[in-house]
């Protein structure tokens, strides 16, 4: 049962470390450790949020010792190096969630928007009648990955329903479709 537990956490935890620390699961993962104040910042990296998400409220600030995948970021139980990238969590003015992650420099390595209100591109919703999944419903939050890092494409998670069933669709910007592995 106690790994069933952990397994969940550590899902959970891979959206970021600053969700992590709404969890009351710290003693799993030392989130109180990830967690930082604003003033603790590298001046660099708030710089950089304010120009880069210009209009967003910064409402969270954590160290990042976490692995970027192709589809996101995933906990790194193994690092062992001082950190130096950072996250900051914004709210939007349309309600959305932004997560970005910097280097220590200020320096954008990846972005994840969360919203139900994104919409998206003519090609993705092209693409995703073309997938087999036709008269499928969007359903709950959809999300923009973006990454200054050429191992990352950009791109589009997307939930459907149809009934009970649920998948979840990765697409690129111009509608390619993407598998997670």
């Amino acid at each position: 049962m106690k790994t069933i537990f952990v397994s969940a956490f550590l899902m959970l935890a891979a959206v970021s470390p600053i969700l992590a620390q709404d969890l009351e699961l710290k003693e799993e993962l030392p989130v109180e450790s990830l967690t930082m104040k604003k003033g603790n910042m590298p001046p660099a990296v708030l710089k950089s949020a304010d120009q880069l998400f210009k209009g967003n409220t910064q409402v969270k600030w954590g160290v990042f010792p976490y692995q970027l995948k192709d589809f996101g970021w995933v906990v790194d139980n193994t690092y062992n190096e001082p950190i130096d990238h950072y996250e900051v969590y914004m709210k939007t003015t349309d309600g959305s969630n932004v997560y970005a992650v910097f280097e220590s420099t200020g320096e954008l390595i990846s972005s994840r928007t969360i919203s139900k209100n994104i919409a998206l591109p003519a090609s993705v919703r092209n693409a995703i009648d073309k997938s087999g999944y036709k008269g499928w419903q969007i359903s709950g939050d959809t999300e923009i990955i973006k990454s200054s890092q050429k191992k990352v494409v950009d791109h589009y998670v997307v939930r459907l329903t149809n009934g009970d069933k649920k998948k979840t669709l990765y697409f690129t910007t111009n509608g390619e479709k993407l598998e997670n592995k």
